[in-house]
């Protein structure tokens, strides 16, 4: 068992654009499930749901790691954008999910996951020299193998074991793909995994429409120190 969790993007450069859009979505998302709406997509729901289910949540751990997940790499990449293409990219993301789920999906889909993983997917291409800090947990079998790469100091975290480390953002275009695959291998065929795939395919579109004044803009002054 492995389970990392990002805490941090730390990307270094100065951009004027206040994140506001990244802001009102995970107030949107935290509000629809405080009110008890758990809006979903799939056979028989209203065409609108191709863009509600994106706001529902199953339940707090559901909740709570999306919007993790979206303060961290929404943020940097709302700034990059800017309010109004990241508004679309993110919209746009979520509601071509969402009509490929009401359309062939035999469930119901819910959740921001899959919008989140375009997010992230534009964030690995836009600012790939971003550094990344996770921290994580392990278990064993997990735990040898990183004892191989750091050797623990107590015996206790040969069996058991949480740290954090640091990478550039762009080694997330060969892991994350890796482990949503990993997952299909592991879990069997199932729609959560294929959605964060559909997602990452959907940032990687966002990418290639966007004006190239955005996807060519220079680095401006560093915050960091080159790892």
């Amino acid at each position: 068992m492995f389970v990392p969790v990002p805490v941090n993007l730390r990307d270094g450069r100065e951009f004027h654009s206040i994140p506001v859009v990244n802001g009102l979505l995970v107030v949107v998302n935290v509000l629809i499930f405080s009110l008890g709406w758990h809006p979903s997509v799939g056979p028989g729901s209203g065409f609108l749901s191709i863009l509600t289910y994106a706001f529902g949540h199953a339940n707090l751990c559901h909740l709570v790691g999306n919007m993790l997940a979206l303060l961290v790499f929404g943020t940097p990449v709302n700034r990059r954008l800017g309010n109004g293409w990241y508004l679309l990219a993110y919209l746009g993301s979520a509601m071509a999910l969402g009509l490929f789920a009401w359309l062939f999906v035999s469930g119901s889909l819910m959740g921001a996951s899959g919008a989140i993983f375009s997010v992230i997917a534009i964030a690995m291409l836009l600012l790939p020299s971003a550094i990344l800090d996770v921290w994580y947990f392990a278990l064993f079998p997990v735990t040898l193998l990183s004892g191989v790469v750091a050797p623990p100091k107590h015996w206790v975290f040969w069996f058991i074991r949480w740290d954090h480390f640091s990478l550039r953002v762009w080694w997330g275009l060969f892991l994350v793909p890796f482990l949503e695959i990993w997952g299909l291998y592991w879990n069997g065929w199932n729609w959560t995994n294929l959605g964060h795939l559909f997602g990452l395919l959907c940032g990687v579109a966002v990418v290639l429409v966007l004006p190239t004044e955005i996807t060519l803009r220079r680095r401006s002054r560093s915050r960091f120190a080159r790892a």
